[in-house]
């Protein structure tokens, strides 16, 4: 089953277009670039006229198991039929910065090598900003790419259901002849450009493109209007001058200066006391459960209510503590389900209980404007290590460092240990830290660290007293 639940956007439809004497399946993955370094990936299949009047493709969202790729964070639309007369449908996924580009498109096929070595670079001059990206696409692998080899050996079956051999001789050509992929990559400012690569065949991929800065195309002209504007400035500064000079001359003689500000140690009541600047924040430091991800209800209660769900009955009491003893490593997420009486196996209960959770409203969105505020997020939490990084993997949030994990550290908020931990491995000083959480008690340890700190509490939900500043939601962070 695993296989079934990775994003293989073409694998079903490979499955099925084979059968169909003379359909044409093309097969397109674009990657867009922003200017800072996050981007979108689109994988569309586009099928031909003669493909879209067989039934096998009648209900192709339902073929494509739209629900899965939700689950996974992709986004599925059928866009239509295009310029080139074929109907295509796509699904499109994110990525935050240039280290999860290559996660990304790893979810595209079943092997690891048909999507490699994908960076992107930029650098920037006074006058312009050059933009690259390099990949390795390998499709040697052919129709294998698309299919579950595990399944395919355990029903004794070559990938595609029947032999190489009767597809060629019932559609009268190399079936890899019927299926090309093309790259379509688009850097900022820059026009796409596309690679075709057929269906058993190996290419390395690079674009390049560059931004010229508006400043520099009017450089020129603010050269030319600044000699302008320095000789006014030195004409009116030497009539200024002259006139000052003038008014002086008509001024009665200044009062001398109090006696008091003779004396040593009193200050003239005037003075100003300077103030010390306050530090700027360098780095956001964020709970996992209580402020990125969102349940139906409390975490607590919602892990209670997953195990009632699963078949366990132990006393909550119970299931509080081995929670506890889990969070600080002393159990694996196995020993845990096992402890509480969860029916299945440990690693599907793992995997379910992760896909219990979404992002909170507008986290996204908040994400993305701290990356391009070029303001670093870690993570502090309570969790199990095979948890939290599993829901890390699951929404490709990798960018987000350091990540401590109170099972791995074995230390827990609010112990200011973890904070220590958290200081150790960012090499930020705590006074530079802004501590988002849902709890009081490790607001409360961060503050007396020197941490700054926000409480964030959604509508809807009480507040007690507290010393901390509120916010109810994202949106009131990034118009700030």
């Amino acid at each position: 089953m695993v296989a079934l639940r990775k994003i293989r956007i073409v694998s079903v439809v490979l499955a099925v277009v084979f059968f169909v004497t003379g359909c044409n399946l093309q097969l397109q993955v674009q990657i867009d670039v922003n200017e800072d370094g996050s981007g979108l990936v689109t994988a569309g299949v586009g099928l031909d006229p003669l493909a879209q009047d067989q039934p096998a493709f009648a209900d192709l969202e339902s073929i494509l198991r739209t629900s899965d790729l939700a689950a996974s964070g992709w986004d599925f639309e059928a866009i239509g039929r295009s310029a080139d007369g074929r109907e295509w449908y796509e699904a499109s996924k994110p990525f935050l910065s240039p280290e999860d580009l290559q996660g990304v498109l790893a979810e595209l096929t079943s092997s690891p090598k048909a999507f490699s070595g994908w960076t992107i670079t930029s650098d920037s001059s006074r006058k312009k900003r050059v933009y690259s990206i390099s990949g390795k696409v390998d499709l040697s692998e052919g129709f294998n790419l698309f299919t579950d080899s595990d399944l395919s050996s355990l029903l004794e079956e070559p990938p595609l259901g029947t032999s190489l051999e009767s597809l060629e001789a019932e559609l009268g050509q190399k079936p890899e002849s019927t299926v090309v992929m093309r790259v379509v990559l688009n850097l900022p400012d820059t026009g796409e450009q596309s690679y075709d690569i057929a269906l058993g065949e190996q290419r390395s991929v690079e674009a390049t493109g560059e931004s010229i800065h508006r400043i520099s195309q009017i450089f020129g002209w603010v050269i030319k209007a600044l000699l302008v504007l320095l000789g006014i400035s030195l004409f009116m500064a030497a009539v200024n001058w002259f006139l000052d000079a003038r008014y002086a001359k008509k001024q009665p003689p200044r009062r001398p200066a109090p006696v008091t500000s003779q004396i040593s140690g009193v200050s003239s009541p005037s003075s100003s006391t300077s103030t010390k600047p306050e530090t700027s924040v360098r780095l956001l430091v964020i709970d996992m459960y209580k402020v990125l991800f969102v349940q139906s209800n409390d975490p607590q209660n919602h892990l209670l209510s997953f195990i009632r769900d699963k078949g366990g009955d132990l006393d909550e009491d119970e299931i509080v503590e081995l929670h506890r003893q889990g969070t600080l490593g002393r159990l694996s997420s196995g020993d845990f389900w096992q402890g509480v009486g969860a029916d299945g196996e440990a690693e599907e209960l793992d995997k379910e209980y992760i896909r219990s959770f979404d992002l909170r409203p507008g986290a996204k969105d908040f994400l993305q404007t701290m990356h391009k505020r070029s303001i670093p997020i870690s993570v502090v939490t309570n969790d199990f290590a095979e948890w939290s990084h599993g829901l890390r993997d699951l929404y490709g949030l990798h960018g987000m460092d350091p990540w401590v994990v109170s099972a791995e550290s074995g230390v827990r908020k609010p112990n200011p240990a973890a904070f220590e931990m958290l200081r150790k491995a960012a090499g930020v000083p705590f006074q530079s830290c802004l501590v988002i959480d849902g709890s009081g008690n490790s607001l409360d340890a961060a503050a007396n660290l020197g941490m700054k700190t926000v409480l964030l509490s959604p509508e809807g939900e009480s507040t007690s007293s507290t010393d901390h500043p509120i916010v109810k939601k994202f949106s009131e962070f990034t118009r700030s």
